[in-house]
């Protein structure tokens, strides 16, 4: 079956501006939460100094939080990684201790040695693949023996993202696609929890933990699509709450070398 391959001219031009920050939507309140899960899940990381990944970089806005909340603690040497050059440039004018950023393609297998890292961070990043098997792979070649991946994506079984997803389509054939080119791709495509444990059962990597997440801004955001979600999250939160997590959340350790 062949694969859909990732439109990198359309990454470029959403994500290469010079408004990189825009494209930060978390709040405090979500750092956090990830923060307190960090604290249950991931004490082996918590402590020392680890070499990380930030996959998929951006501005950098999600290693920099955990960067800073970790100071004193633990040093986390970080590679940050984006095809879009714009936001590498954004990171240089706002440098970091113990973080740099490189423009490259997570697709390149090439990008790094093999067993570079203790930890690579997946922040919002494979739902730019149509097929992140390619990209999956890499990760799981450049992590160390024991090392770990996080990933926190929007949830494919989501009925809500779901639905978003179709009303997208529809306002394409309606309204053409410069209209949702202006804050989508065509790469977005929502991968259920069920595709995640399979690659990365198949990339040699175990999951140590794995639940969805309802996240949600604390205001009703302007705009007709957005607001119609941000309630249709709400709804479904008291009717389907096992399946209603508009965001996943994964950790998995990759095998380590029998001695």
């Amino acid at each position: 079956m062949s694969r859909k391959a990732q439109d990198k001219e359309q990454e470029l031009l959403l994500f290469n501006t010079e408004r990189a920050d825009a494209y930060d939507l978390h709040d405090e309140s979500f750092f956090r939460t990830l923060e307190a899960w960090m604290e249950r899940t991931m004490q082996p990381l918590l402590t020392g100094t680890h070499h990380v990944l930030e996959a998929g970089c951006g501005t950098g806005a999600f290693c920099r939080n955990f960067i800073r909340y970790l100071d004193g603690r633990a040093v986390w040497e970080t590679t940050g990684v984006d095809i879009a050059p714009a936001m590498i440039a954004w990171n240089e004018r706002h440098p970091l201790a113990h973080y740099r950023s490189i423009v490259g393609d997570l697709e390149d297998a090439g990008l790094f040695a093999p067993e570079s890292f203790d930890l690579a961070l997946c922040p919002m990043t494979l739902h730019h693949f149509p097929d992140p098997r390619a990209t999956l792979r890499n990760i799981a070649t450049w992590l160390k023996p024991g090392g770990y991946l996080f990933i926190i994506e929007p949830n494919g079984s989501s009925p809500v993202n779901r639905l978003s997803k179709f009303i997208r389509r529809c306002l394409e054939l309606v309204m053409g696609l410069d209209y949702t080119r202006r804050f989508a791709t065509v790469n977005e495509t929502d991968h259920s929890m069920r595709s995640y444990l399979r690659w990365l059962a198949q990339n040699d990597l175990a999951v140590c933990h794995r639940e969805t997440w309802s996240i949600l801004p604390s205001t009703c955001p302007v705009g007709m699509m957005n607001g119609s979600r941000y309630y249709l999250y709400k709804m479904t939160n008291l009717l389907w709450q096992p399946l209603s997590g508009n965001t996943l959340v994964l950790l998995a350790q990759k095998h380590k070398e029998s001695v």
